[in-house]
């Protein structure tokens, strides 16, 4: 049976009681070395030894931080002392940037440029023109405008010109002779003067009937140049006739088709009699208003009622819609084609500067490994060649910006077109080329930064 350890009644008995841990070195004898450290406290103990103879070995070695060339500022400073000594390589490598910049500048100016231009073409001719036309179930029960109804148009406040309009259900035969010896098929129009004036008809030769013709009810007729060459009229002299469906008529002038009307174009135009008479082979009559602009919502209001008091509500009336959304139609589908070819000059751009720069790096390796042998990291390195495409990819913004707004304000001026530019392209446009200079260096300057210190020793 064991026996029992006496409890402690003293400290010191206490003490003694307390038994040393398994790890805890003997206290050593006095005049005696002290026994070296074993286990967990001799692990730390020369992890600490070695922390401090590397931070040692780090305070003996010059520090490169505060070298100029290393910092920021000097960074830069010697990519611009760089890219001087190469002026012709850095200015032709610009040049690559600066063409994908001012095509994209210029894209974008003249894009909105025309397209503000259209708007407006079409704001001069659809936005001033108002049709009131008849149905053909009124055409059929003999309703048609009267020569009193145009005329009650052409007094409404607005109304540039008016005229009764009515076309042909199909084409039909036109000939010189009257044996019909050479026949061509034609679409043919009853049109009054007026509105030959709202067309705006344009006569190469002779000139187009008028209202004494109308009234007398008088057997003339003008016709399309390409239909007139067709047929063989070279000139009007000696009043030639023409035969329109065995009808004869006197060729009185030849017109130009109006832009933006191909229905007349190879068309023969005669007195409004067939629209005033309901005639079955012609379509319903319409009266085409030409209107000052801007007047056009108030003329389309009034016109039927001066068109046929006895049921307005019956005529249909056409007016222009609102064009802001075919102008913002019309820049969109012209700046997405046309910056899909700016995106590829500024592609071809940034593919010349990568290529410049990696062939730079090739030609200062010695260089290169000079810096890195008396200490310059391999950041500094590659912050330099960044640096160098980027002041590159500046330089080609800033002067494509200036090319492409020149460009815009030629061709504007060219055209009679107003200049539509925005401002912000002032700014984005050597962001861009700097954003491209950056992408365009990240691959050479890390090739630089992997040259090793040692390439200095074998040149």
């Amino acid at each position: 049976m064991a026996r029992r350890r006496r409890k402690p009644e003293t400290d010191t008995e206490l003490l003694s009681y307390v038994t040393p841990e398994p790890n805890d070195a003997p206290a050593a004898a006095p005049g005696e070395d002290a026994p070296e450290p074993k286990g967990r406290k001799a692990r730390r103990a020369a992890k600490q030894a070695a922390k401090t103879e590397r931070r040692a070995e780090r305070e003996a070695v010059p520090k490169t931080r505060g070298r100029f060339g290393v910092r920021s500022m000097g960074i830069a400073y010697e990519a611009i002392q760089s890219l001087r000594g190469r002026s012709v390589r850095t200015w032709m490598t610009a040049i690559g940037i600066a063409l994908g910049i001012a095509a994209t500048v210029a894209t974008v100016g003249l894009s909105s440029t025309s397209a503000a231009a259209i708007a407006e073409r079409f704001d001069a001719t659809e936005a001033t023109q108002v049709t009131v036309s008849f149905s053909d179930n009124m055409r059929d029960a003999g309703y048609a405008p009267t020569l009193e109804s145009s005329q009650r148009v052409r007094d409404i406040n607005g109304v540039l010109d008016a005229g009764i309009v009515c076309g042909s259900t199909e084409d039909l035969a036109a000939s010189r002779t009257e044996g019909q010896d050479y026949v061509r098929e034609v679409p043919v129009f009853g049109m009054e003067p007026g509105a030959m004036e709202a067309y705006g008809f344009e006569f190469t030769q002779g000139a187009a009937f008028d209202e004494g013709h109308v009234a007398r009810g008088d057997q003339v007729a003008v016709i399309d140049e390409s239909a007139a060459r067709d047929l063989g009229y070279n000139s009007l002299e000696g009043g030639p006739m023409i035969y329109v469906d065995g009808r004869e008529y006197a060729l009185i002038g030849v017109y130009q088709a109006p832009e933006g009307e191909a229905k007349l174009t190879g068309a023969v135009v005669v007195p409004p009699t067939p629209c005033l008479e309901a005639d079955a082979g012609f379509a319903a009559a319409q009266v085409f208003i030409r209107t000052d602009l801007g007047a056009a919502d108030k003329v389309a209001d009034t016109a039927p009622t001066a068109v046929f008091p006895e049921g307005p509500d019956n005529l249909s009336v056409s007016k222009p819609s609102d064009l802001r959304s075919f102008r913002k139609g019309v820049e969109n589908e012209m700046q997405a084609l046309l910056l899909g070819l700016a995106a590829v000059s500024l592609v071809i751009g940034a593919v010349s500067v990568s290529n410049t720069a990696l062939v730079s790096v090739m030609e200062r390796r010695s260089e290169i490994g000079l810096r890195r042998a008396v200490g310059a990291a391999r950041r500094a390195v590659a912050m330099q060649f960044v640096w160098e495409s980027t002041l590159i990819g500046l330089i080609g913004g800033l002067v494509g910006t200036v090319l492409g707004v020149n460009v815009t304000a030629l061709v504007s001026l060219y055209r009679d077109w107003q200049i539509v530019f925005d401002p912000g392209l002032f700014a984005a446009g050597p962001v861009i080329g700097a954003v491209v200079g950056v992408v365009a260096g990240v691959y050479p300057a890390w090739r630089a930064s992997r040259v090793p210190p040692a390439v200095t020793l074998r040149t």
